[in-house]
């Protein structure tokens, strides 16, 4: 076994302790005429994986070339996925009484599942979560049960990461999300060190699915307005630093 494997099977081991709370994510949000909708948050674990996988090789080996290196994350990448999967995931186990015996609590996770779906072939594999709501209050609702539950919901990270406050409104006709990081967060040098090397590439991803052709939409970070649907891209490491707003406003 290379010096290259070596490191390459020890990447992986600490990409994916990071994988679910630091990678490539995507949001989208199917809007309907009255407010309901869906929506959805997950990384497809290959790429992120791969990204940042790639960052923490590339900084243990600077003069390795960009396809030596590829080839051994590759090989070790694949060996830890499986050919084809398609699943929902059990989460009431992860999931404490106080929150489930709460009906005001209990009616998010009532509309909420965890998903994987992806395959070798396709080069994909998503795995995260979709919560169906009636109104775009409800989904404000949801989103801030979220950010109150997230150690009882989706796990601890022994990390110290930025939290942001997420904020929705809906009249019909436009569509907006403004997004706040915590005033007293402060990053580490060493924490921005691991997140400036594992991150450095990887994007934060919001789609919007609307019930009419989009008219005016805000352009910061815009990459494509396509009829009802719209993306938007931001890096990462600048949204969770504070340098990028990931805020939108879209009429239609």
């Amino acid at each position: 076994m290379t010096n290259l494997t070596r490191h390459a099977n020890k990447a992986i081991v600490v990409v994916f302790a990071l994988l679910f709370s630091c990678a490539n994510i995507t949001e989208e949000i199917y809007l309907n005429a009255d407010g309901s909708g869906q929506y959805l948050v997950y990384t497809d674990a290959v790429s992120t994986t791969r990204t940042m996988m790639m960052g923490m090789m590339s900084s243990i080996y600077p003069d390795a070339s960009e396809d030596s290196l590829m080839q051994v994350v590759d090989a070790q990448l694949w060996e830890q996925f499986p050919a084809e999967v398609d699943s929902i995931i059990d989460f009431s186990s992860r999931v404490p009484d106080s929150i489930k015996n709460d009906p005001a609590k209990k009616k998010y996770l009532d509309n909420m599942e965890m998903f994987m779906k992806g395959s070798r072939a396709e080069g994909y594999l998503n795995s995260g979560m979709r919560y169906n709501f009636n109104s775009v209050e409800e989904l404000q609702g949801f989103n801030d049960f979220m950010s109150e539950n997230q150690n009882a919901t989706s796990g601890q990270m022994q990390m110290d990461l930025p939290q942001m406050e997420v904020s929705y409104t809906y009249d019909g006709s436009t569509f907006s999300r403004t997004a706040n990081m915590g005033d007293s967060f402060e990053m580490s040098d060493s924490t921005m060190m691991v997140l400036g090397s594992l991150l450095q590439e990887s994007k934060s991803r919001l789609i919007l699915h609307l019930p009419r052709k989009a008219k005016d939409v805000s352009t910061d970070q815009l990459v494509e307005k396509t009829g009802k649907d719209v993306t938007y891209e931001f890096d990462l490491i600048k949204v969770m630093t504070g340098e990028q707003s990931t805020d939108i406003k879209v009429e239609f």
